[in-house]
């Protein structure tokens, strides 16, 4: 018996001796701390920075982060780095997000986070867990905030701008950017999207590192604003904007009054003299704002964007500390603004809801959908026929009326394949596109814009599309259902990484005939333009369109006001002579009224709904350069994205571009509300307002005061030789009051007319800019009744 246990441990010690028994594997421990937005402050719908700090103590991390970026209700997308992180190294990670939804704020589920981490990548690693942040939190404003940025050694010499905030109901937050702690500076253009205002107050741009000066002006060029003030040395401390300053200043000084400035701001209190810089302006520059002769404040543009220099230091005492400065910077900063009344914009609200809401919803609806009724009945009425009568006479002919018990399913099986094949060939042979996309014609050629990609499967799997440098993508999410925690991983439905030359973005697991939409921007260089030469004389208009596109450009029309005047296709290189009596003697910007959608009910009302989202979307790109616009469209692929395999695209390519007309009348003009632009703005934080009604310029207001703007069209600038009349209707006398402002004294006038006309000194209510301010004091006795704003009328003669 002790041998045969001696022989089973002997045998059991050999097997053991061939089994190597190793320690646990080792494994990363990642730790995560996640900084968004700045000072973790964020607006929805805008480009924001991620800075994501990593610390590891384990064993080496490689692999893929994944960002689930819900840029909005609407539409979201994993975004996927590559990352190493070497056992016991803390690594920060600066990303940018092209917006951020609060999907994840208020869930709690640790199965849905803004942040993955898997080893050895996406597709085939391994998903690892982490300690730390989860989940953004961030404060959220609306994208109507007010955002200003600063550059200044001490936050209080900039403490006037703080005061501001009483203006701006939607919120209001100034960052002293190298006053806060750890904060890394942006080195992508979206990095300073959130701001509107960049403040520089003596420090110097120069000794930025270059690719956070790069940064700065691609902001500015896309339509951000630069505020420099005046300091010794200023141009060799502006680095890369050293050539686009609008003054030169010089080492002279020149003393303002107190008296001046308080006649300049309207009642001011400045204690004390100020002194400021001579300046001399360089080509291009505007003036803004002066006292008397003395200049304060001039601009220069940059792109869509601007670069406000003034004479004096931003921060210096005694002005810095003088309650009326920060009435000055409200009016320096008034002055700049451009006219919103755009009703394009207005209807438009932000792209990351239009694109997918207004653009996909008739973009995902494609021909093939469509079955004929008609076609349907007729083929049913001939089966039964065939069936029935026909069959039965073919059969008895015959004598082989017992076989009809095998003929009848065989035939009817025959036909249903027929249908379906004949129906659905166009979905059978391969996936089909949609791509509507609408762009602003740019001076140097190049197209901006934005677009919809939709795919129709003709297989189930996964979807990859590669898109260019200039090009980005997000796909759209189910949008049917909105308001609450994300119950989705969205790097499980679709994701975006990045490539030398460009990206991808995965549709992951569609299903057999599924509809995905993808969105983005997208820059197309070189595309062409339009040479447009056109002289608006007494009414009539004559000239000439020229296409320098390499393609046809379809139903070319100006767009002026709520009008199109249209005038056919143009072929490549083709010039169209125009000459046509318009009835009017002014081109205006484009607006919107009176917008009633109808949703496309057949095929034939498929290519007209998608030029009509496509129009009005183009026209949100040109609100406030305040010109008429020629548009055009183009059945052309333009956008640089492609499907990694075949596919049937349909595309459309919707252009607009803003020209300059010449315009020669000669006599007495009037402007009413059909030629001039308005616009409101709140003078207190909680003001709330609302346009009702664009036809009748009817506003829900809340009880305050506001500043309406009415604005002249830009072209009546060279073509008037005197001003004879405004004329001013209060139609809601007893619940609002009314001043005018007097632009040579700096101060508001009451009107107490429920139609006052001004007559005489007419100049003096006109802004260099031909503008028109009314001080509005609502009072709605708490009853919250929409009100009529004031008519504004405008006679003059031209020259």
């Amino acid at each position: 018996m002790s041998k045969r246990y001696f022989y089973i441990a002997f045998l059991i010690a050999i097997i053991l001796s061939f089994i190597q028994i190793t320690p646990a594997s080792a494994a990363p421990n990642l730790e995560v701390k996640m900084d968004v937005g700045v000072n973790n402050k964020v607006k929805y719908s805008t480009p924001l920075p991620l800075n994501i700090t990593v610390t590891n103590s384990g064993s080496a991390f490689s692999g893929d982060l994944v960002i689930d970026a819900a840029e909005s209700y609407a539409l979201g997308s994993g975004l996927v780095y590559p990352v190493d992180i070497a056992e016991g190294e803390t690594k920060t990670i600066q990303l940018y997000l092209n917006g951020l939804s609060d999907d994840y704020m208020y869930s709690n589920n640790q199965q849905y986070r803004l942040v993955y981490f898997y080893e050895g990548g996406l597709e085939k690693g391994k998903l690892i867990d982490y300690k730390g942040s989860a989940n953004a939190r961030p404060q959220y404003y609306e994208p109507e905030a007010t955002f200003i940025y600063t550059l200044t050694e001490n936050s209080d010499r900039l403490s006037a701008l703080l005061r501001l905030g009483q203006n701006t109901p939607q919120g209001y937050e100034v960052f002293h950017l190298n006053q806060l702690k750890n904060f890394e500076y942006p080195t992508d253009s979206k990095g300073f999207e959130m701001a509107d205002i960049l403040a520089v107050d003596e420090e110097s741009i120069t000794d930025l590192p270059q690719d956070v000066q790069q940064a700065i002006y691609d902001w500015v060029e896309q339509g951000g604003t630069l505020l420099v003030g005046a300091s010794d040395q200023l141009s060799a401390s502006m680095g890369i904007f050293q050539q686009r300053l609008p003054l030169k200043l010089l080492n002279e000084r020149q003393s303002v009054s107190a008296d001046s400035l308080k006649t300049l701001t309207g009642g001011g209190i400045f204690t004390q003299n100020i002194d400021v810089y001579h300046a001399e302006e360089k080509e291009g520059s505007k003036r803004l704002v002066t006292a008397g002769d003395t200049l304060l404040a001039a601009s220069s543009t940059v792109g869509k964007g601007m670069i406000i220099q003034t004479t004096f230091s931003l921060g210096d005492q005694p002005l810095a500390s003088m309650d009326g400065y920060s009435k000055l910077l409200t009016q320096l900063l008034n002055t700049h603004s451009q006219t919103k009344s755009n009703s394009a914009t207005n209807y438009i609200g932000n792209y990351a809801d239009y694109l997918p809401y207004e653009v996909g919803s008739v973009n995902e609806l494609f021909p093939s959908f469509e079955v004929s009724p008609t076609a349907l009945i007729i083929i049913v009425i001939v089966y039964i026929l065939f069936i029935g009568p026909i069959l039965y006479f073919i059969l008895k002919r015959l004598d082989k009326r017992e076989h009809a018990w095998w003929i009848i399913p065989v035939i009817s099986v025959a036909l249903s394949l027929c249908m379906f094949i004949l129906g659905a060939k166009d979905r059978l042979v391969q996936s089909q596109i949609q791509q509507s996309a609408f762009y602003e014609v740019n001076t140097d050629g190049s197209l901006t814009g934005h677009y919809v990609e939709t795919i129709l499967s003709n297989r189930s799997g996964d979807f990859t599309f590669t898109t260019d440098k200039n090009t980005t993508a997000v796909a759209t999410r189910n949008i049917g259902g909105m308001g609450g925690p994300t119950t989705e991983r969205l790097h499980e439905k679709s994701y975006v990484e990045q490539h030398a030359s460009g990206s991808s973005i995965t549709l992951q697991n569609l299903k057999y005939w599924s509809v995905q939409s993808v969105v983005g921007e997208t820059v197309i260089p070189n595309a062409g333009k339009m040479d447009i030469s056109l002289t608006l004389k007494d009414g009539k208009l004559e000239g000439a369109i020229k296409n320098n596109f390499p393609f046809k450009l379809k139903d070319v029309a100006i767009w002026s006001g709520s009008r199109e005047y249209e005038f056919g296709d143009i072929e490549a290189n083709e010039t169209l002579q125009v000459s046509r009596d318009l009835n009017t003697s002014l081109l205006l910007s484009p607006t919107i009224s009176n917008y009633a959608y109808t949703y496309p009910q057949t095929k034939g009302e498929l290519l007209p709904a998608r030029l009509e989202k496509l129009k009005y979307g183009a026209g949100g790109l040109i609100d406030g350069e305040r010109l008429p616009a020629v548009i055009a469209w183009a059945d052309e692929a333009l956008v640089g994205i492609e499907l990694d395999g075949s596919a049937d695209v349909s595309p459309v390519s919707f252009m607009i571009q803003t020209f300059e007309p010449k315009v020669e009348f000669s006599g007495e003009f009037k402007l009413n509300q059909d030629t001039l632009e308005e616009t409101l703005e709140p003078k207190t934080q909680y003001g709330y307002m609302d346009l009702i009604n664009p036809a009748t310029n009817e506003w829900y207001l809340d009880q305050g005061e506001y500043d309406y703007y009415v604005s002249m069209p830009m072209e009546l600038n060279d073509s008037v030789s005197n001003w004879t009349e405004i004329i001013i209707s209060n139609k809601a006398s007893n619940s609002m009051k009314l001043s005018i402002w007097n632009v040579k004294t700096s101060q508001y006038e009451e009107i107490t007319e429920n139609k006052h006309a001004i007559k005489e000194n007419v100049g003096n209510y006109l802004s260099p800019d031909g503008q028109v301010r009314i001080l509005v004091d609502f009072k709605d006795n708490g009853l919250g009744l929409p009100v009529i704003m004031p008519g504004v009328e405008i006679k003059g003669v031209a020259k």
